[in-house]
């Protein structure tokens, strides 16, 4: 018999990140180790292809159509039928409940990955593993979708599903500043330029997304700078650079989840608006220290000053350490993979193990 074959759309870019498609591949590496069929569709760029691709699955664009209007939605329910796919995992914000509908009035088990409760779902399965996903007021069309919310469900690369326990170095060493697939409020270099600033000795590891655009400018301040800064580009791993960092400053997105898993304490940035309600559950956990909005005064500052109280005490990081771990456990990607394989075979009538 053919194997289950399952379609992931998500979109990544500058305007949209990394953080959707990423959340996709962990998932679908998830689903193949479990023998399902894994196929990718999305937006129109170069980068997401070659990344798909180094992934191990199969991709193909929506070309020059505009994504999630009537157009997408025929595309992709036309890629899915000439595929064989019965599923259709969809991760966005914006693909609406029109959209899901749609996908589920064709024939398809329907999976939606969703960071916001903005409508009622019309589709079997919604997952949210973001740390504040059961304060959201989530809800059913119909009164039969499943909902899996909750930092359980945070779907992790597969690198970081087994991590070992972490012990806090006496000194910081390394200290490594990420801000996401773009980077939309230009942070990395202004925070590598106020690190600078710190006396103390350490390196910096600069990793910086696929969607970055002023990655020359970081290549000359590292040529300048009184500490060492490493440039490490569209990083495919990591785990490495995550476990090496004895401090990180981050953006507020999925990042966050990849630094408690591996124990880095991190000095965190709300990139976003959306990012504001899951930054103060981890603050409230201890995972992180949250020091503002990308955009009010002063930021820089206090991301110095941040960075400066962990560099001196041990004790914190080694607490923030142990409260990421323990709140993030890895197990995410395969507890979705596992009911969204078992949703499909109650929904097919067929109780048979994948």
């Amino acid at each position: 018999m053919r194997p289950l074959s399952v379609l992931f759309r998500a979109d990544a870019g500058r305007q949209v990140g990394l953080g959707h498609l990423q959340r996709c591949l962990s998932l679908a590496t998830a689903l193949c180790s479990a023998g399902v069929r894994c196929l990718f569709l999305t937006n129109e760029a170069s980068q997401i292809l070659e990344r798909i691709r180094r992934w191990g699955f199969p991709g193909s664009t929506l070309g020059k159509q505009n994504s999630w209007g009537a157009s997408d939605v025929a595309y992709t329910i036309a890629t899915a039928k000439a595929q064989g796919c019965i599923a259709i995992i969809v991760d966005s914000d914006y693909e609406g409940p029109q959209y899901l509908s749609q996908l589920q009035e064709a024939g398809f088990f329907v999976c939606a990955i969703e960071d916001l409760a903005p409508h009622p779902f019309p589709c079997q399965l919604v997952v949210n593993g973001d740390a504040h996903a059961r304060q959201l007021s989530y809800r059913a069309l119909n009164g039969d979708t499943r909902f899996l919310l909750g930092p359980e469900y945070a779907i992790l690369r597969r690198e970081l599903w087994e991590v070992p326990s972490r012990a806090a170095h006496d000194s910081v060493r390394t200290i490594l500043v990420t801000f996401g697939g773009a980077d939309p409020h230009r942070l990395t270099l202004s925070v590598l330029d106020v690190l600078d600033e710190i006396p103390e000795s350490f390196v910096m590891a600069a990793m910086l997304g696929p969607f970055f655009e002023r990655r020359t400018e970081v290549d000359v301040l590292a040529q300048r700078s009184l500490h060492t800064i490493s440039v490490v580009w569209a990083a495919d791993s990591v785990r490495q650079l995550m476990v090496e960092a004895d401090v990180a400053v981050s953006a507020g997105g999925q990042t966050l989840y990849e630094l408690a898993r591996v124990g880095c304490p991190a000095v965190v940035v709300s990139a976003a608006g959306n990012q504001e309600a899951q930054v103060q559950v981890f603050a409230e956990r201890g995972c992180i220290h949250r020091v503002g909005r990308a955009e009010e005064p002063g930021l820089l500052l206090r991301v110095r000053d941040a960075v400066q109280l962990l560099l001196r005490d041990t004790h914190a990081r080694a607490a923030m350490s142990t409260a990421g771990q323990h709140f993030i456990d890895g197990g995410g990607a395969q507890r979705v993979a596992q009911a969204i394989i078992a949703e499909i075979s109650v929904a097919q009538g067929n109780q048979r193990e994948w």
